[in-house]
């Protein structure tokens, strides 16, 4: 093992230059930059996603919570941990994290984020006769039968609806949000 003073040291047995130590920060602290941006650009997504089921109705219902599953990597999984229990419309938000795809029927409200484009059309024609408010991040999802797609372009966060899924369901969304979003007709996307 060499000195501190010398040009070469050693780190868990390699020999390490003080150029690829330096490097190496640069690399993880760009990572830990962008890790920032994801948890913050998550947590817009996920207090929109919590405004959008303010405003919209779902048929009457027994049950005193509003499940919102989640499906998604551990951030998008944290980033909607601290809204478990709070109320909307009088119900108690439940958060249940659904990383077997199992159980969605028992949602209100579905948040999707990376799923393979196969698998998130299977989920969505599964759910296609439910009155669930499908959630997603990107203008794919809507064409895949989403019913909103949420994605940030040019710095600014854009709200896209499939409004053709949203009137095959129960679901009633408010007029207040339709006049914010872009409105699109994708009737084929499930079949």
């Amino acid at each position: 093992m060499g000195s501190l003073g010398s040009k070469n040291y050693t780190v868990f047995g390699a020999i390490k230059k003080p150029g690829v130590i330096l490097c190496l920060l640069l690399y993880f602290s760009s990572i830990a930059s962008v890790q920032a941006r994801s948890v913050e650009k998550q947590a817009v997504l996920t207090a929109l996603s919590i405004n959008l089921a303010r405003f919209t109705t779902w048929p009457e219902r027994k049950n005193p919570a509003l499940n919102l599953c989640v499906i998604g990597d551990n951030v998008v999984q944290e980033s909607f941990a601290d809204m478990n229990s709070i109320t909307i419309n009088n119900k108690t938000l439940r958060i249940l994290n659904r990383s077997r795809l199992r159980y969605l029927s028992q949602c209100q409200l579905l948040y999707v984020s990376a799923l393979k484009p196969t698998v998130l059309r299977q989920v969505l024609v599964e759910l296609k006769y439910y009155p669930i408010l499908t959630i997603g991040e990107d203008m794919a999802f809507l064409k895949a039968g989403g019913m909103i797609g949420l994605e940030k372009l040019n710095g600014k966060m854009q709200l896209n609806i499939n409004l053709s899924v949203i009137k095959q369901s129960e679901l009633v969304v408010s007029s207040r949000i339709l006049k914010l979003a872009n409105i699109f007709e994708f009737p084929n996307a499930i079949n």
